[in-house]
Order: C-alpha cells, then sequence, then structure tokens
C-alpha cells in the first residue's frame, strides 16, 4: 500500500516526487488517523462510511459509543491485523482525545493520540 504523506496541517505533500508518498506499516497508520478523524456523509459515495461526530459529540454518555465506534473504523481499515485497545482520554466541549492501539499487517504495533 502506497498513500501520500500528509503534513503536520493534515494537507497533501507535494513537490518531492516519490517522496510524498509512505508506505507499509506507516501508510495504515496515516490511513487509521485519517479514517477515525473523518465525518460520516463527507464521502458523497459512501454515506454510511467512518463516524457520526455530529451526533456522537452531541450526546450526553458517549464513552462507549465512541470506544465502538473508533474500533470499529480501525478494524475495517485495510492493513490492521488487530485493535489492541482504545481508549477515550478525555471529551470536553464537543472535542474527544482517543488512544488507539493497534496491530498491521507487518506486525508492527502503533499508539495513537487523535483528537477529534
Amino acid at each position: 500500500m502506497r498513500v501520500r504523506k500528509l503534513d503536520g496541517g493534515n494537507d497533501w505533500t507535494f513537490g518531492q516526487g516519490m517522496a510524498n508518498y509512505i508506505n507499509g506499516s506507516d501508510a495504515i497508520r496515516q490511513n487509521v488517523a485519517t479514517r477515525i478523524k473523518s465525518f460520516q456523509n463527507d464521502w458523497f459515495l459512501d454515506t454510511d462510511a467512518e463516524i457520526d461526530w455530529f451526533n456522537i459529540l452531541g450526546s450526553k454518555n458517549n464513552k462507549n459509543i465512541i470506544e465502538r465506534e473508533v474500533e470499529r473504523v480501525t478494524k475495517e481499515t485495510f492493513g490492521v491485523a488487530s485493535v489492541d485497545n482504545v481508549e477515550l482520554i478525555k471529551i470536553e466541549n464537543r472535542v474527544a482525545n482517543i488512544i488507539v492501539k493497534f496491530t498491521t499487517i507487518y506486525d508492527d504495533t502503533f499508539e495513537s493520540e487523535i483528537q477529534i
């Protein structure tokens, strides 16, 4: 798998040829983070993909829902062999900090903190 590398602001990088692409476990890690951050209905060809963040973050007692949805999306990401842990660190003012730990098909394990 090869994908275009994202910069610190989550924009595609350009201008360096193949150096602007990542592959293997790094590509899988980036895809997991991107898919978790994506809102449901963002892609018109698959309106059920990703997570319904607008409704979930606006509801009360949503910790289990968030963890379950993050686990589902992570498992469905191509190249993820297993989801080892999902933990909601903090949720405040419709902003959530989540730690997700997963293993790729290349036997690499990643633990990423993602903010929504």
